[in-house]
């Protein structure tokens, strides 16, 4: 990282591109808004060290951009609503809403616990499923995604765009399963 505290009070900050696999330099200019999105936890149970590196990671970088003065939208969604959220929840005796509220504050404790600044919004998922679902049905219209036995699935075959961030070869991963379950066409594909 190379700071600039001359006239310009240009900030020059160096990062891995996971997309283009290389380091790459991040101009920041004066009154510049720098927005961070980091996929949070799927509230369902507390979380793990596995669960906190990203988390402690992105605060690393959330804490230096605001040490440079850098304004920073830094936003990171919970997942409140999932197929774990559901089991717990029926297993609890409890509504999903209840379990995922539970497991929101417990993590959000574990952040104040560990001292990791808070995100600036943390948007739960349950408040965009009219979105979501909108962003599925396009999905569906293009082809991209497919429903089966009362479930969605994303072709992952069918998107271009698949799999160009991890750099990952379609056709060396494997997806844990040798036999192509009834309900998906590709074991690969995911349900949405």
């Amino acid at each position: 990282m190379v700071v600039n505290f001359g006239k310009i009070n240009l900030m020059e900050l160096q990062l891995f591109n996971s997309l283009e696999k290389k380091i790459t330099k991040l101009n920041l200019q004066p009154g510049q808004i720098v927005n961070i999105y980091l996929c949070g936890p799927t509230v369902y149970d507390h979380i793990h060290m596995g669960n906190l590196r990203p988390v402690i990671i992105f605060d690393v970088l959330y804490r230096l951009l605001l040490h440079l003065n850098t304004k920073v939208s830094y936003i990171q969604n919970i997942t409140d609503i999932d197929d774990k959220i559901i089991t717990k929840a029926q297993k609890a005796k409890k509504s999903e809403k209840e379990v995922s509220n539970y497991y929101t504050q417990s993590y959000f404790a574990n952040l104040a616990r560990y001292n990791i600044l808070f995100p600036t919004y943390s948007p739960r998922v349950t408040n965009y499923i009219p979105q979501i679902q909108e962003f599925i049905k396009n999905l569906l219209e293009k082809g991209i995604a497919y429903q089966q036995a009362g479930e969605v699935f994303f072709r992952v075959g069918k998107s271009q765009e698949y799999s160009k961030l991890s750099g990952q070869n379609l056709e060396k991963l494997k997806s844990g399963q040798e036999i192509v379950p009834e309900n998906k066409e590709n074991s690969k594909d995911f349900a949405l």
